[in-house]
């Protein structure tokens, strides 16, 4: 329980470092198939450290592992578009909804009703998300406030699903065949969805988000997932806002407000619970 508790904490501090990619000038399709072609290419040397990437048994679970694949690749796309079109804070703190999602389809799964500290849990994460969320947004603003939802309900699908696999392969197989699907996914859109990264700081930063922010973050969040409920990985997860938001704070200079400080921890305590009711 340590051992992944301690993977998911470092996993959240990493995954709350993506969203500053949103800010590179390429599009989120370029961006996203950057990131699975450079974090295939890690996963793959790095297999080889520790006894190589066991391909033969994923052929037995093929179609698991290209849906997840799939929804890696619309989640990744929709986040970054949410960051371009809305911004860091809106981003993040609507895909923080995904606890709620994840409680809901495992809930579905299991055929029974979350408990009352879930819903309660789940509530406060939409309560904290709405209080940063301009109604009355007009155009690429409020579109991307939805895309950011829409992105946590792809990412707490992944989850779900992604938990079942863990039994059957080594994470290191799991991510590697993941981000492959997520580069063959994106080249179709690659020729009419621009613009593409020119400058070579920005390929610089698209090598670090595919080695730092994907290949390692995604073998602590999958080792993780082995140890823990999807649930769980989830409440830690959701403090991805909090690390976003002061990131960006302090390399953007963008300001925290006061609702922003109200919303990071209101969606801490409904982590919290989340990890309470899991481990009981």
């Amino acid at each position: 329980m340590n051992a992944g508790l301690i993977a998911i904490n470092f996993a959240a501090i990493i995954f709350g470092s993506a969203a500053l990619f949103g800010e590179l000038h390429a599009s989120p399709f370029w961006i996203v198939a950057a990131r699975g072609l450079f974090a295939a290419i890690t996963l793959f040397f790095y297999a080889f450290t520790v006894g190589g990437p066991n391909l033969a048994s994923a052929k037995n679970h093929v179609k698991p592992l290209v849906i997840t694949g799939v929804l890696l690749s619309y989640h990744w796309v929709s986040f970054f578009a949410s960051v371009q079109m809305a911004d860091i804070a809106i981003a993040t703190l609507t895909f923080a909804t995904f606890p709620l999602f994840t409680i809901l389809l495992q809930s579905i799964r299991a055929k029974s009703w979350p408990n009352l500290i879930e819903i309660a849990a789940g509530a406060v994460v939409v309560i904290a998300v709405g209080m940063l969320v301009d109604v009355k947004a007009e155009g690429a603003k409020l579109v991307g406030t939805f895309i950011g939802l829409s992105s946590a309900l792809a990412f707490a699908f992944f989850g779900v699903f992604a938990k079942s696999l863990t039994s059957h392969m080594k994470p290191i197989t799991i991510s590697f065949v993941q981000n492959i699907v997520v580069m063959v996914s994106m080249l179709p859109f690659l020729g009419f969805m621009g613009p593409a990264p020119e400058r070579g700081s920005d390929w610089m930063w698209l090598v670090v988000l595919g080695v730092v922010t994907t290949a390692l973050m995604h073998q602590l969040y999958l080792f993780a997932l082995s140890h823990l409920s999807a649930k769980t990985c989830s409440g830690f997860i959701a403090l991805e806002p909090v690390y976003a938001i002061a990131f960006a704070a302090i390399l953007f200079g963008q300001p925290i407000t006061l609702w922003v400080v109200v919303s990071g921890l209101m969606i801490i305590g409904a982590s919290l619970a989340l990890l309470f009711t899991d481990r009981q």
